[in-house]
């Protein structure tokens, strides 16, 4: 069995070898790789940026980005400044992620494949969640030894990791590690199957899913019961059931678009389960982290302890586990199911470009995460909460809204109705709840210290999980 598995893989490197071969001498595949705006993510001059259709998706974060940083610069709107490129920050890293994930260009359509066929549509994006997760640990970690290395013989620069004094401390590290990046690899999984859309108005139920595990830990006696508010309990109750019905409109509006492909039907509900499970490890992520609280690790302790035992965990998962992959990917490879490792060799031989956005992913997280950290904890928790949620609130709208950053085109009536319906509703529910928090905190500041801490603390895990979603 062994011996059959390995030439099935050689088999595998051999036709999409063969499928290269195939592309270079393909005028259309030929375009892709020179560069063609149509087809690229990045353009060689200003004009043709700005009519790529893969940079176009870029423009508003990068906006963002540019238009935070003038603003910290004078005091008087600075704090504005810093919701405004977290909003560039979290924008720009969901939509790259997309991007990289799903609708990014590796094959264009017109390309004639090995069994003669023609490819009718573009083979999109690298569905490799789990192997694309580890990569990025990986790369962190040599971006975070190179920082290290480059500041160390600079005393007043000089940075060093927060000292781990027993085993339980490591136990801790170990265990964050893994729900960490079990969090991120689901997330980054169900955005090969899902649009930027869909994920975000799912990870927006993260308050009820975490307030569901923090009174179940309290059963347990491992976590303080926390207080059960009537209204806000509705209101985040209102927000999961528009953020379920908004999905199920969104699959059936695509399956009654496209009855003939049931597979890609499956697919994006395989993706929705994943970022359910995404979910709950977020929730499991901010919960333990009550649990266990006392090793507190900024991004570069994170970084420097965790990133070796994610990239352990998940490196079996994305070597051998067999999943279905989306749109033309069964067709390129005629495999209806591959393993992470089999996808990233793939494209290896298909378009090294594609792997080069990967690996750029990496660096792109370790700097968004460096971003993130400062701003959560140069902002108040209440601050943070509402430019997270203000945020997601915002990507969905512009998504629904702007024709670049859809995956797929938005379903005909009564469907789309309902979309737009129940995104109204979710926004304004956790809107709502939102400013009820911000409220009770107010309360709890004049009741006392103690009670203020207790509150801050939860929102400023719940703010920083919020910004490591990716």
């Amino acid at each position: 069995r062994p011996l059959a598995q390995g030439r099935g893989a050689d088999q595998l490197i051999l036709r999409a070898r063969r499928m290269a071969q195939f592309a270079a001498s393909s005028a259309a595949q030929s375009a892709h790789f020179e560069g063609n705006p149509d087809h690229s993510f990045m353009a060689w001059n200003l004009l043709d940026g700005v009519l790529s259709e893969g940079f176009k998706p870029f423009i508003i974060p990068l906006a963002g980005l540019i238009a935070g940083g003038i603003m910290m610069q004078f005091p008087k709107i600075a704090t504005v400044g810093k919701l405004v490129l977290y909003f560039g920050s979290q924008s720009f890293m969901n939509i790259y992620m997309g991007w990289v994930m799903r609708t990014s260009v590796t094959v264009a359509a017109g390309t004639t494949l090995p069994d003669g066929s023609i490819l009718e549509e573009n083979l999109t994006g690298c569905p490799a969640g789990f192997a694309l997760t580890a990569m990025q640990q990986v790369i962190s970690f040599l971006v975070f030894c190179l920082f290290f290395c480059s500041v160390y013989f600079f005393p007043q620069y000089r940075y060093m990791p927060k000292k781990l004094n027993d085993t339980f401390e490591v136990f801790c590290v170990i265990v964050f590690g893994c729900v960490f990046a079990l969090n991120i690899a689901l997330n980054n999984f169900s955005l090969g199957y899902i649009s930027i859309a869909v994920n975000l108005i799912i990870r927006s139920c993260l308050p009820l899913s975490t307030f569901l595990s923090q009174q179940g830990l309290a059963l347990f006696k491992l976590y303080p019961f926390k207080p059960c508010r009537a209204k806000e309990i509705i209101l985040m109750l209102i927000g999961v059931i528009c953020a379920g019905v908004f999905t199920v409109a969104r699959l059936m509006g695509s399956q009654a678009a496209h009855p003939d492909k049931h597979s890609e039907s499956s697919n994006m509900l395989l993706g929705v389960f994943m970022c359910i499970a995404s979910l709950l490890c977020g929730s499991l992520n901010l919960a333990l982290a009550g649990v266990l609280g006392e090793t507190k690790l900024n991004v570069y302790d994170t970084v420097a302890y965790m990133a070796i035992p994610a990239t352990v965990f998940l490196l079996p998962i994305a070597m051998f586990v067999q999943k279905p992959v989306p749109g033309q990917w069964p067709q390129v490879f005629q495999r209806e199911t591959m393993s992470d490792w089999e996808i990233l060799q793939g494209v290896w031989a298909l378009n090294k470009t594609t792997m080069a956005w990967l690996v750029l992913s990496g660096v792109f997280s370790f700097v968004y995460n460096i971003i993130q950290f400062s701003i959560v904890h140069t902002l108040s928790p209440s601050a943070t909460a509402f430019g997270g949620n203000f945020n997601k609130a915002a990507l969905i709208f512009l998504t629904l809204l702007l024709p670049f950053l859809r995956v797929h085109a938005l379903p005909g009536p009564p469907y789309i109705q309902v979309i737009w319906a129940a995104v109204v509703v979710n926004i304004a529910a956790f809107s709502y709840y939102s400013y009820l928090q911000i409220q009770a905190k107010l309360e709890a500041q004049e009741k006392g210290p103690k009670i203020l801490e207790d509150e801050d603390t939860d929102s400023d895990n719940e703010s920083q999980e919020d910004s490591t979603q990716e």
